[in-house]
């Protein structure tokens, strides 16, 4: 398991309509009218960084298909682009803010320009966490809503066109896709299988990390049927948002035994409900296979790699959060660890790695890795002060003071 499993991150923005004159972000246009350009990515933790170019400057954006397009502060006084109004938005925590929208003139992504697009401005140095990923703003889906584009992990390339002949493509392997109004996010439906089954529709973001996070209200649902197995139930909070950290609530930690998607199946998925109305596939399906966007045909399409090795992931009882720019106990979900640490300690070290301002975003951006199995030497101060260290020896948690 990858350090950096250990943060949870979500980049999620979804937009609040609030004011008559700007009633939606799918606003802008492409300058092309036929066009197909390759892409090399980065990939930090799960997050795809990519290279834009505005007025022949190149900048670090960070691909999110469950947000629309955002720049920072600083390059929107650089560009000084038109303001074309403000809009009320949440985070994927429920939380809200007011933002500015503008239009920025040009920005040419592979050998594509697209111009005036409608993009938030937001403060990306205001959380340390941010400042980790070194980005200028988000490519979102409100600037993709008339392109396609294909997203391959093994190569780290994406393929971005407005034809979908330019790309091998099997219909057998796809679903409909259904764009909101607003800023055009894409939604799928999914499978769920346990002893009984279901049908889930839900939001494909590659701005999110995990496999899949499961809305509670729609557990709410499911849980009326055996499709999931309850692994555990907590108090806590394991998310970062663009406004702040998340509230204190509680949560459940679920086994769903096959995750299907477009008829590929997923065994023995673990997830943990979150606070946000929707559920959604992040990027770590990408471990799985080759991703493909057509919206402009409205269809999502995914190829499975012949050899596919998904990290593995293990069950340490807990998960992490950020709080007030540290790196905190989020759920305690075993029970023989309650005694031991609780939501709000601080993680000082992980396997003898001291975590700080320093290194945290070595944590972040996956330079850092424990050993190759599942033991593990935790050291936390709690909230009285007390700082106490574990260790988990593949089985069991001990103290080791």
């Amino acid at each position: 398991m990858k350090l950096k499993s250990f943060i949870y991150l979500i980049f999620f923005l979804s937009v609040v309509v609030g004011q008559a004159q700007l009633r939606s972000l799918n606003y802008g246009s492409v300058a092309e009218r036929n066009y197909l350009t390759i892409i090399r990515f980065e990939m930090m933790g799960d997050k795809l960084i990519v290279p834009v170019s505005i007025e022949g400057q190149t900048y670090r954006f960070l691909l999110d298909t469950g947000a629309p397009n955002i720049i920072s502060k600083e390059l929107d006084s650089i560009l000084n682009p038109k303001e074309i109004g403000s809009l009320p938005t949440s985070d994927a925590t429920g939380k809200r803010s007011r933002l500015k929208v503008v239009a920025v003139k040009s920005l040419q992504f592979g050998d594509v320009s697209f111009e005036n697009t409608a993009t938030l401005v937001y403060d990306l140095n205001d959380s340390a966490i941010f400042r980790c990923f070194d980005i200028d703003g988000f490519i979102g889906s409100n600037m993709l809503r008339k392109s396609i584009i294909q997203i391959d992990a093994e190569t780290k390339t994406l393929i971005l066109t407005n034809n979908k002949k330019n790309l091998i493509l099997d219909k057998k392997q796809s679903t409909k896709i259904r764009l909101t109004k607003n800023q055009s996010s894409p939604y799928i439906w999914i499978k769920l299988k346990g002893e009984e089954s279901g049908r889930e529709e839900l939001l494909i973001d590659t701005g999110a990390d995990d496999l899949y996070d499961l809305s509670k209200q729609h557990y709410s649902i499911f849980k009326e049927k055996t499709i999931f197995e309850l692994l555990g139930k907590a108090e806590g909070a394991s998310s970062i948002s663009l406004f702040g950290d998340a509230p204190v609530n509680t949560q459940f930690k679920l086994l769903l035994p096959i995750l299907e998607v477009n008829g590929f199946e997923i065994e023995n998925v673990v997830t943990q409900t979150t606070n946000d109305d929707n559920s959604r596939i992040g990027a770590r399906l990408l471990q799985y296979g080759k991703m493909t966007l057509d919206y402009k045909g409205k269809r999502f399409y995914f190829q499975p790699y012949e050899l596919s090795s998904p990290e593995i992931n293990y069950d340490y009882g807990f998960s992490n959060t950020y709080i007030k720019d540290k790196l905190s106990i989020g759920f305690v979900w075993d029970a023989s660890l309650t005694d031991k640490i609780a939501f709000g300690d601080e993680v000082l070290a992980i396997n003898d790695f001291d975590i700080n301002e320093t290194t945290l975003c070595d944590l972040v951006s996956d330079t850092i890795r424990p050993r190759s199995k599942p033991i593990m030497k935790l050291k936390v101060r709690n909230q009285q002060g007390e700082i106490n260290e574990f260790l988990f020896d593949g089985k069991i948690w001990l103290s080791n003071n």
